[in-house]
């Protein structure tokens, strides 16, 4: 996904909505959102340095809700 994509996805959405990350589908979690930064990561076959947005986990905050799980399809 690019940044493009993820302003495209949140555009409409209320802005002072709390922004969280599901992870492991198999055992689903939801963790807030430490920090962003932004990272110049090195191809490693074209040796080419691109810059990549990477979220911070932040805090595990419990088990992912039914809703979400049913919404990724997890």
């Amino acid at each position: 996904m690019t940044v493009r994509e993820l302003i495209e996805e949140l555009e409409y959405l209320d802005p002072n909505m709390e922004v969280r990350f599901a992870s492991q589908p198999n055992w689903p979690f939801e963790y807030d959102i430490r920090g962003v930064v932004v990272a110049g990561v090195e191809n490693r076959q074209t040796e080419e340095v691109t810059d990549i947005v990477y979220l911070e986990e932040g805090r595990q905050i419990g088990y992912l809700p039914g809703e979400a799980k049913n919404m990724l399809m997890w």
